[in-house]
């Protein structure tokens, strides 16, 4: 790393750009060069979660880490360099206000050395607005899809690094003003900023419990469906919680018993059916508009789930949400009502409770591809493509007795029912 990074402040000039440039330094004035292992740490915007910063800090392999802020000054270089107990070679923390700060070729440089970024918390709209079309920005970019190397963000940190992105550009919408209205001007939603592995059609949202946004949070799921037609996903972070994904993409809860605190993994299921300008939020897909794989973290933070299908976890349980005139509901996924009469949705099970066999019908035109069944604990026992003969008997002989859920893909769509097998 260059000598200059040796004092606290510096104000470093180019050529032909002034700029007042805020770097805080501890550590190894040296640049050094390991092997980081790529990792994502989304943080729920209370104090930082220690063991889901290890978790990070030691993917950086004793190299250099560079934290980002907008506002603020030294206040994560001691707690990584020295108070994690990781050892890492530097810390340096870069005061960004203005693009042109973000175009500093030295801001840039920092970045591409490092084997570790944090974003710090503040006001993701000055991240989105100011860090975009800039070298930072691609910087960051390599980062993460050609170094292969970590990077993590807390509360506005963590809103940037999803494909999608909630940018606060008139402020913070709450959940009552998203359900009221989807399109309210302070719903902001943003693509093409941050194109970090495992992240792809992915919108993130922090302090997520204390202050009650899961609501918006659905809102913006069907704002991505509705606008982008995206295979819609969210992660929603407690406060005092911190998700970590690893290079294989399975993610971890890191947790403080202290804390009833969760994180959540969200996963569109349909299209909206009232999703309008001026018109409260509608999104009932027979209560399963939106499913939720809930898991409460612990130290080490040993329960998961898979991003790379969205549908196995470890340890977490299974919720169905939806919104009806703009109230929103949520509810676990194993009391979602049964379908009991032919007429009712066009599907049928039966019989249910079930012994050897379950069947299905459906007279749905929409093609039938496959079908999952799942313990409510969210892990998966069988999955099986279908020739869509609009009936099929399924063998439940190696089940045990219990409630289980049974989630049929088509080609459109994806509805959710729960069986019981005697």
């Amino acid at each position: 790393m260059p000598y200059r990074y040796l004092f606290t402040i510096l104000f470093l000039f180019s050529s032909s750009i002034s700029f007042s440039q805020q770097f805080f330094h501890i550590g190894s004035t040296e640049d050094v060069e390991t092997e980081p292992v790529f990792g994502i740490l989304l943080a729920g915007g209370a104090s930082d979660n220690d063991d889901g910063m290890k978790w990070l800090a030691q993917r950086a392999n004793g190299g250099d880490v560079v934290v980002l802020r907008a506002s603020g000054s030294d206040g994560y270089n001691n707690y990584i360099y020295n108070q994690l107990g990781v050892e890492v070679n530097s810390v340096t923390s870069i005061v960004i206000i203005g693009s042109s700060q973000a175009n500093n070729p030295d801001v840039c440089e920092a970045v591409d050395n490092a084997e570790m970024v944090f974003i710090a918390g503040g006001n993701q709209w000055h991240y989105y607005n100011e860090w975009k079309g800039t070298c930072l920005q691609e910087a960051l970019n390599r980062h993460v899809n050609e170094k292969n190397a970590p990077i993590g963000g807390t509360s506005a940190g963590l809103a940037v690094l999803g494909e999608i992105v909630y940018t606060a550009e008139n402020g913070t919408v709450t959940a009552d003003q998203a359900l009221a209205n989807p399109y309210h001007n302070r719903v902001t939603l943003e693509r093409e900023f941050l194109q970090v592995p495992f992240m792809q059609d992915i919108v993130t949202d922090s302090h997520y419990d204390e202050r009650d946004r899961q609501g918006r949070h659905t809102v913006f799921l069907a704002r991505m469906v509705k606008d982008w037609q995206l295979d819609a996903k969210g992660i929603g972070v407690d406060e005092y919680t911190a998700v970590g994904v690893d290079e294989n993409g399975i993610a971890r809860v890191f947790g403080e018993t202290a804390y009833d605190d969760n994180a959540y993994f969200l996963r569109a299921n349909s299209m909206p059916e009232v999703c309008e300008q001026g018109e409260p939020l509608t999104w009932y897909n027979d209560q399963t508009a939106v499913m939720v794989y809930k898991i409460k973290g612990d130290p080490e933070g040993t329960i998961t789930f898979d991003l790379n299908n969205w549908e196995e976890g470890e340890g977490g349980e299974w919720w169905a949400w939806y919104t009806e005139n703009g109230e929103f509901y949520q509810i676990p996924a194993a009391t979602v009502s049964t379908v009991e009469s032919e007429n009712s949705h066009n599907i049928r099970l039966y019989p249910n409770p079930a012994s050897q066999h379950l069947w299905v019908e459906t007279l749905l035109h929409d093609p039938l591809k496959s079908y999952r069944i799942f313990d409510t604990a969210g892990r998966k026992l069988a999955h099986e493509k279908t020739a869509n003969t609009g009936r099929i008997q399924i063998d439940l002989t190696t089940l045990h007795p219990g409630t289980y859920l049974f989630l049929m893909e088509f080609e459109n769509n994806r509805k959710l029912y729960k069986f019981v097998k005697q």
